[in-house]
Protein backbone atom coordinates (compact mmCIF):
# COMPACT_ATOMS: atom_id res chain seq x y z
CA UNK A 1 0.00 0.00 0.00
CA UNK A 2 1.20 3.56 -1.05
CA UNK A 3 2.39 5.00 2.55
CA UNK A 4 2.24 8.57 3.57
CA UNK A 5 5.71 10.33 4.24
CA UNK A 6 5.85 11.47 8.01
CA UNK A 7 8.21 11.87 10.28
CA UNK A 8 10.32 9.83 12.44
CA UNK A 9 12.74 10.28 15.33
CA UNK A 10 16.79 9.65 13.98
CA UNK A 11 18.33 7.77 16.69
CA UNK A 12 21.24 10.42 16.93
CA UNK A 13 19.18 13.26 17.94
CA UNK A 14 17.99 12.03 20.78
CA UNK A 15 20.63 13.30 23.22
CA UNK A 16 21.35 17.24 23.87
CA UNK A 17 17.44 17.89 22.64
CA UNK A 18 16.82 19.94 25.92
CA UNK A 19 13.45 19.19 27.49
CA UNK A 20 10.99 20.60 25.61
CA UNK A 21 8.41 23.48 25.29
CA UNK A 22 7.76 25.69 27.73
CA UNK A 23 11.10 25.74 29.50
CA UNK A 24 12.27 28.93 27.32
CA UNK A 25 11.68 32.45 28.69
CA UNK A 26 10.13 33.45 25.31
CA UNK A 27 6.85 31.46 24.46
CA UNK A 28 6.92 29.20 21.28
CA UNK A 29 4.80 31.25 18.35
CA UNK A 30 2.00 29.78 16.70
CA UNK A 31 3.16 28.32 13.22
CA UNK A 32 2.03 30.19 10.15
CA UNK A 33 -1.49 28.24 9.34
CA UNK A 34 -0.80 26.38 6.24
CA UNK A 35 -2.25 23.11 4.83
CA UNK A 36 0.32 20.25 5.83
CA UNK A 37 1.63 18.85 2.25
CA UNK A 38 0.91 15.37 3.98
CA UNK A 39 -1.79 14.43 6.84
CA UNK A 40 -3.03 11.29 7.70
CA UNK A 41 -6.28 11.25 10.14
CA UNK A 42 -9.59 10.35 10.31
CA UNK A 43 -12.44 12.00 8.01
CA UNK A 44 -14.36 14.82 9.84
CA UNK A 45 -17.01 14.68 7.51
CA UNK A 46 -17.86 14.36 3.60
CA UNK A 47 -19.15 16.50 1.58
CA UNK A 48 -20.16 14.69 -1.53
CA UNK A 49 -22.20 17.54 -3.79
CA UNK A 50 -19.01 19.88 -3.34
CA UNK A 51 -16.38 17.01 -3.87
CA UNK A 52 -14.89 17.93 -0.47
CA UNK A 53 -13.70 15.78 2.72
CA UNK A 54 -12.60 17.29 6.33
CA UNK A 55 -9.37 15.49 7.67
CA UNK A 56 -7.51 17.01 10.76
CA UNK A 57 -9.82 20.56 10.39
CA UNK A 58 -8.69 21.19 6.85
CA UNK A 59 -11.07 20.94 3.86
CA UNK A 60 -9.74 19.42 1.16
CA UNK A 61 -10.73 19.20 -2.91
CA UNK A 62 -10.71 15.41 -3.68
CA UNK A 63 -8.87 14.58 -6.98
CA UNK A 64 -8.73 10.74 -6.17
CA UNK A 65 -9.54 8.28 -4.18
CA UNK A 66 -7.27 4.56 -4.31
CA UNK A 67 -6.85 1.75 -2.04
CA UNK A 68 -3.42 0.19 -3.02
CA UNK A 69 -2.00 0.36 -5.80
CA UNK A 70 -4.95 0.13 -8.33
CA UNK A 71 -8.03 -0.55 -6.47
CA UNK A 72 -9.95 3.15 -7.44
CA UNK A 73 -12.60 4.40 -5.26
CA UNK A 74 -14.87 7.31 -5.22
CA UNK A 75 -15.76 10.00 -2.33
CA UNK A 76 -19.04 8.41 -2.20
CA UNK A 77 -17.50 5.13 -0.57
CA UNK A 78 -15.97 7.83 2.02
CA UNK A 79 -17.63 7.80 5.49
CA UNK A 80 -16.67 9.80 8.63
CA UNK A 81 -14.34 8.20 10.85
CA UNK A 82 -12.52 6.65 8.04
CA UNK A 83 -8.51 6.67 8.69
CA UNK A 84 -7.07 8.08 5.35
CA UNK A 85 -3.40 9.20 4.06
CA UNK A 86 -4.22 12.28 1.98
CA UNK A 87 -1.25 14.12 -0.77
CA UNK A 88 -1.65 16.95 -2.02
CA UNK A 89 1.17 17.44 -4.39
CA UNK A 90 -1.19 17.05 -7.89
CA UNK A 91 -2.94 20.49 -9.39
CA UNK A 92 -6.05 18.44 -9.50
CA UNK A 93 -6.33 18.22 -5.96
CA UNK A 94 -5.74 16.17 -2.75
CA UNK A 95 -4.87 12.43 -3.71
CA UNK A 96 -6.98 10.30 -0.56
CA UNK A 97 -5.32 6.90 0.19
CA UNK A 98 -7.76 4.56 2.12
CA UNK A 99 -5.51 3.73 5.55
CA UNK A 100 -7.36 0.72 6.93
CA UNK A 101 -6.20 -1.08 10.31
CA UNK A 102 -7.99 -4.47 9.01
CA UNK A 103 -9.40 -5.42 5.58
CA UNK A 104 -11.37 -8.70 5.49
CA UNK A 105 -14.54 -10.69 5.93
CA UNK A 106 -16.46 -10.33 9.34
CA UNK A 107 -17.10 -13.79 10.51
CA UNK A 108 -19.01 -13.62 13.63
CA UNK A 109 -20.89 -10.74 15.19
CA UNK A 110 -22.10 -10.56 18.72
CA UNK A 111 -24.95 -7.34 18.76
CA UNK A 112 -25.47 -7.45 22.21
CA UNK A 113 -22.15 -7.11 23.60
CA UNK A 114 -21.18 -4.99 20.29
CA UNK A 115 -18.18 -7.56 19.30
CA UNK A 116 -17.05 -8.75 15.94
CA UNK A 117 -14.40 -11.06 14.57
CA UNK A 118 -12.17 -9.94 11.32
CA UNK A 119 -8.96 -11.79 10.37
CA UNK A 120 -9.03 -13.82 14.27
CA UNK A 121 -9.60 -10.78 16.64
CA UNK A 122 -12.23 -9.68 18.47
CA UNK A 123 -13.02 -6.16 18.14
CA UNK A 124 -15.41 -3.86 20.23
CA UNK A 125 -17.64 -2.03 17.95
CA UNK A 126 -21.09 -1.44 17.40
CA UNK A 127 -22.00 -2.41 13.99
CA UNK A 128 -24.41 -1.58 11.89
CA UNK A 129 -27.72 -3.38 10.89
CA UNK A 130 -26.64 -3.90 7.55
CA UNK A 131 -23.20 -5.50 8.48
CA UNK A 132 -23.73 -9.51 8.73
CA UNK A 133 -21.34 -11.94 8.60
CA UNK A 134 -19.52 -12.92 5.51
CA UNK A 135 -19.71 -9.34 4.57
CA UNK A 136 -16.43 -7.76 3.62
CA UNK A 137 -15.60 -4.67 5.42
CA UNK A 138 -12.69 -1.94 6.20
CA UNK A 139 -12.21 -1.45 9.84
CA UNK A 140 -10.13 2.14 10.95
CA UNK A 141 -8.44 1.95 14.23
CA UNK A 142 -6.14 3.00 16.58
CA UNK A 143 -3.77 1.36 19.47
CA UNK A 144 -5.24 0.56 22.38
CA UNK A 145 -3.62 -0.72 25.44
CA UNK A 146 -5.55 -4.48 26.96
CA UNK A 147 -5.12 -6.84 29.66
CA UNK A 148 -3.69 -9.28 27.02
CA UNK A 149 -1.62 -6.93 24.75
CA UNK A 150 -1.68 -3.82 22.20
CA UNK A 151 -5.40 -4.38 20.74
CA UNK A 152 -7.31 -1.84 18.39
CA UNK A 153 -9.93 1.08 19.13
CA UNK A 154 -12.22 0.56 16.43
CA UNK A 155 -13.15 3.98 14.79
CA UNK A 156 -15.58 3.08 11.89
CA UNK A 157 -16.37 -0.37 9.92
CA UNK A 158 -17.40 0.22 6.23
CA UNK A 159 -19.00 -2.50 3.90
CA UNK A 160 -17.90 -2.53 0.40
CA UNK A 161 -19.02 -4.84 -2.41
CA UNK A 162 -16.14 -3.67 -4.95
CA UNK A 163 -14.79 -6.31 -7.15
CA UNK A 164 -11.37 -5.45 -6.05
CA UNK A 165 -12.08 -5.59 -2.55
CA UNK A 166 -13.93 -8.31 -1.86
CA UNK A 167 -11.07 -11.52 -1.62
CA UNK A 168 -8.09 -9.43 0.31
CA UNK A 169 -6.84 -9.58 3.85
CA UNK A 170 -4.88 -7.32 5.26
CA UNK A 171 -3.72 -6.18 8.74
CA UNK A 172 -1.79 -3.98 10.64
CA UNK A 173 -0.27 -4.09 14.33
CA UNK A 174 2.50 -4.45 16.92
CA UNK A 175 4.49 -7.17 16.36
CA UNK A 176 5.54 -9.60 19.21
CA UNK A 177 5.98 -12.44 20.00
CA UNK A 178 8.57 -13.21 16.86
CA UNK A 179 9.25 -16.90 16.21
CA UNK A 180 12.02 -16.89 13.72
CA UNK A 181 12.90 -20.41 14.17
CA UNK A 182 9.09 -21.05 12.96
CA UNK A 183 8.37 -17.98 11.18
CA UNK A 184 5.71 -16.64 13.18
CA UNK A 185 4.54 -13.82 15.35
CA UNK A 186 1.55 -11.68 16.50
CA UNK A 187 -0.10 -9.08 15.56
CA UNK A 188 -2.00 -6.44 18.45
CA UNK A 189 -3.02 -8.72 21.32
CA UNK A 190 -4.31 -11.95 19.65
CA UNK A 191 -3.80 -12.28 15.84
CA UNK A 192 -1.01 -15.14 14.65
CA UNK A 193 0.61 -14.45 11.81
CA UNK A 194 2.78 -17.14 9.95
CA UNK A 195 5.17 -15.76 6.86
CA UNK A 196 8.21 -16.42 5.29
CA UNK A 197 11.46 -14.72 4.85
CA UNK A 198 11.31 -13.79 0.90
CA UNK A 199 8.06 -11.93 1.73
CA UNK A 200 8.94 -8.85 3.99
CA UNK A 201 9.57 -5.98 1.99
CA UNK A 202 12.40 -4.17 0.91
CA UNK A 203 14.67 -7.22 2.77
CA UNK A 204 13.61 -5.56 6.36
CA UNK A 205 14.69 -7.12 9.70
CA UNK A 206 11.73 -8.45 11.70
CA UNK A 207 11.81 -7.26 15.35
CA UNK A 208 9.62 -7.38 18.41
CA UNK A 209 8.08 -3.39 18.41
CA UNK A 210 7.86 -3.03 15.38
CA UNK A 211 4.65 -1.74 13.23
CA UNK A 212 4.03 -3.96 10.49
CA UNK A 213 0.87 -4.40 7.75
CA UNK A 214 0.25 -7.64 6.59
CA UNK A 215 -1.83 -8.94 3.47
CA UNK A 216 -2.39 -12.59 2.96
CA UNK A 217 -5.49 -15.40 3.58
CA UNK A 218 -6.81 -16.19 6.78
CA UNK A 219 -6.31 -19.85 6.93
CA UNK A 220 -8.18 -21.53 9.82
CA UNK A 221 -7.23 -19.27 12.77
CA UNK A 222 -3.72 -18.26 11.25
CA UNK A 223 -2.94 -15.35 9.19
CA UNK A 224 -1.15 -16.83 5.95
CA UNK A 225 1.03 -13.89 4.93
CA UNK A 226 2.10 -12.64 1.47
CA UNK A 227 3.52 -9.88 2.07
CA UNK A 228 4.77 -8.39 5.05
CA UNK A 229 5.52 -4.54 5.24
CA UNK A 230 7.73 -2.56 8.35
CA UNK A 231 5.81 0.82 8.81
CA UNK A 232 7.42 3.69 10.19
CA UNK A 233 6.73 8.18 9.85
CA UNK A 234 9.56 8.57 7.27
CA UNK A 235 11.61 11.71 8.00
CA UNK A 236 10.91 15.07 5.65
CA UNK A 237 12.45 18.34 5.39
CA UNK A 238 8.79 20.13 4.51
CA UNK A 239 5.68 19.91 7.10
CA UNK A 240 3.65 16.59 7.40
CA UNK A 241 0.51 16.01 10.23
CA UNK A 242 -0.06 12.89 11.64
CA UNK A 243 -3.16 12.28 14.23
CA UNK A 244 -3.27 10.15 17.10
CA UNK A 245 -2.77 8.48 20.43
CA UNK A 246 0.48 9.42 22.47
CA UNK A 247 1.74 5.82 23.21
CA UNK A 248 4.47 6.82 25.63
CA UNK A 249 6.21 9.80 26.76
CA UNK A 250 9.56 10.26 28.31
CA UNK A 251 9.71 11.55 32.38
CA UNK A 252 10.90 15.14 30.92
CA UNK A 253 8.44 15.30 28.41
CA UNK A 254 11.15 16.12 25.51
CA UNK A 255 10.22 13.02 23.48
CA UNK A 256 7.06 10.78 22.63
CA UNK A 257 5.62 8.28 20.82
CA UNK A 258 2.80 8.35 18.36
CA UNK A 259 0.53 5.08 17.66
CA UNK A 260 2.98 2.54 18.83
CA UNK A 261 5.31 3.42 15.69
CA UNK A 262 6.96 6.41 15.62
CA UNK A 263 8.93 9.04 17.74
CA UNK A 264 8.80 12.77 17.61
CA UNK A 265 10.97 15.18 19.72
CA UNK A 266 9.51 18.22 21.51
CA UNK A 267 12.15 20.89 21.51
CA UNK A 268 11.85 25.09 23.47
CA UNK A 269 10.11 25.83 19.90
CA UNK A 270 7.22 23.12 20.23
CA UNK A 271 4.00 25.40 20.22
CA UNK A 272 1.08 23.81 21.89
CA UNK A 273 -2.78 24.53 21.10
CA UNK A 274 -5.34 23.56 23.26
CA UNK A 275 -3.36 22.43 25.94
CA UNK A 276 0.38 22.81 27.85
CA UNK A 277 3.49 20.65 27.46
CA UNK A 278 2.15 19.42 31.10
CA UNK A 279 -0.89 17.50 29.31
CA UNK A 280 1.41 15.65 27.25
CA UNK A 281 0.58 12.18 28.55
CA UNK A 282 0.34 8.75 27.51
CA UNK A 283 -3.18 7.81 25.82
CA UNK A 284 -3.76 11.23 24.78
CA UNK A 285 -5.04 12.21 21.48
CA UNK A 286 -3.30 14.61 19.72
CA UNK A 287 -2.24 16.10 16.22
CA UNK A 288 1.12 16.77 15.38
CA UNK A 289 2.71 18.76 12.88
CA UNK A 290 6.25 17.52 11.93
CA UNK A 291 9.80 18.25 10.24
CA UNK A 292 12.20 15.51 10.23
CA UNK A 293 11.16 14.33 13.73
CA UNK A 294 11.02 17.76 15.40
CA UNK A 295 7.25 18.65 16.61
CA UNK A 296 7.05 21.74 15.07
CA UNK A 297 2.77 21.89 16.87
CA UNK A 298 0.88 19.48 19.18
CA UNK A 299 -2.63 19.71 19.01
CA UNK A 300 -4.46 18.31 21.82
CA UNK A 301 -7.81 16.75 20.94
CA UNK A 302 -9.58 15.16 24.00
CA UNK A 303 -10.14 16.56 27.90
CA UNK A 304 -6.95 14.73 28.36
CA UNK A 305 -8.85 11.56 29.61
CA UNK A 306 -10.54 10.33 27.03
CA UNK A 307 -10.91 6.49 25.86
CA UNK A 308 -7.57 6.24 25.37
CA UNK A 309 -6.44 7.17 28.73
CA UNK A 310 -7.53 4.39 31.69
CA UNK A 311 -5.66 1.55 29.80
CA UNK A 312 -2.03 2.94 29.17
CA UNK A 313 0.61 2.34 31.93
CA UNK A 314 4.19 3.16 32.32
CA UNK A 315 6.37 2.45 34.60
CA UNK A 316 10.61 3.15 35.93
CA UNK A 317 12.51 1.09 37.57
CA UNK A 318 16.26 1.80 38.93
CA UNK A 319 19.04 -0.82 39.66
CA UNK A 320 21.52 -2.82 38.44
CA UNK A 321 21.16 -4.42 34.96
CA UNK A 322 21.59 -8.01 33.97
CA UNK A 323 20.92 -11.33 32.64
CA UNK A 324 21.38 -9.35 28.89
CA UNK A 325 19.25 -11.62 26.26
CA UNK A 326 18.32 -10.43 22.55
CA UNK A 327 14.79 -9.51 23.90
CA UNK A 328 15.50 -8.80 27.36
CA UNK A 329 17.29 -7.97 30.37
CA UNK A 330 16.89 -7.52 34.64
CA UNK A 331 17.01 -4.55 37.16
CA UNK A 332 17.53 -6.36 40.28
CA UNK A 333 16.27 -9.32 39.05
CA UNK A 334 13.06 -7.30 37.57
CA UNK A 335 12.19 -9.15 33.86
CA UNK A 336 11.88 -5.95 31.44
CA UNK A 337 11.54 -6.94 27.11
CA UNK A 338 13.35 -4.83 24.96
CA UNK A 339 11.95 -3.99 21.19
CA UNK A 340 12.89 -2.21 18.41
CA UNK A 341 11.43 0.87 20.22
CA UNK A 342 13.35 0.92 22.58
CA UNK A 343 16.49 3.36 22.87
CA UNK A 344 19.65 3.68 24.98
CA UNK A 345 20.90 7.23 25.90
CA UNK A 346 24.42 8.21 24.50
CA UNK A 347 24.23 6.09 21.66
CA UNK A 348 25.68 3.24 24.13
CA UNK A 349 25.06 -0.51 23.43
CA UNK A 350 22.86 -2.76 26.03
CA UNK A 351 25.88 -5.10 26.43
CA UNK A 352 27.90 -1.75 27.60
CA UNK A 353 25.54 -1.49 30.72
CA UNK A 354 26.03 -5.01 32.08
CA UNK A 355 26.30 -4.56 35.71
CA UNK A 356 25.79 -1.06 35.53
CA UNK A 357 22.84 0.89 37.85
CA UNK A 358 20.36 2.26 35.23
CA UNK A 359 17.24 4.14 34.92
CA UNK A 360 14.78 2.75 33.01
CA UNK A 361 11.14 4.04 31.47
CA UNK A 362 8.55 1.85 29.63
CA UNK A 363 5.31 0.94 29.00
CA UNK A 364 3.07 -2.41 30.03
CA UNK A 365 1.56 -4.02 27.24
CA UNK A 366 -0.36 -6.82 28.46
CA UNK A 367 1.72 -8.34 31.56
CA UNK A 368 5.13 -7.28 29.54
CA UNK A 369 7.29 -4.39 30.66
CA UNK A 370 9.09 -2.93 27.56
CA UNK A 371 11.69 -0.88 27.59
CA UNK A 372 11.43 2.99 26.06
CA UNK A 373 14.75 4.36 27.85
CA UNK A 374 17.63 3.08 28.88
CA UNK A 375 20.23 5.52 30.69
CA UNK A 376 22.66 5.17 33.11
CA UNK A 377 21.74 6.70 36.43
CA UNK A 378 23.78 9.44 37.56
CA UNK A 379 26.19 9.04 40.15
Amino acid sequence: MKKITLATLIGLVLTGCGGGGGDDSTAPQPPIETKPLAVQGTINAVNVPANTIEVNGYSYDVASVAYGADTQYSIKDLQKNMMVAISTSSKAGALVQLEPTMVGMVTHIDRANSTFVINGATLTFSLDQNIDVNDWVMVSSLPQATETGLGYKVLSVVKFEHEGLVGQYEVEGRLSLLNENNKTFTLGAAIQVRYTDNIIEDNAILQNGQWVEVKGQMIGDTFDASEVDVETYDASDNDNEIEGVVTWVSNDKSQFELNARGRFMVTGSTYFEDGTKANLNIGVMVEVTAVNGIAREIEFENDFDGDFGDAWHEFEKKGILANITATSFTVNGFKIEIDSQTIVDNNEKLVDLDGSRVEVEGVIIGSRYVAREIEREDD
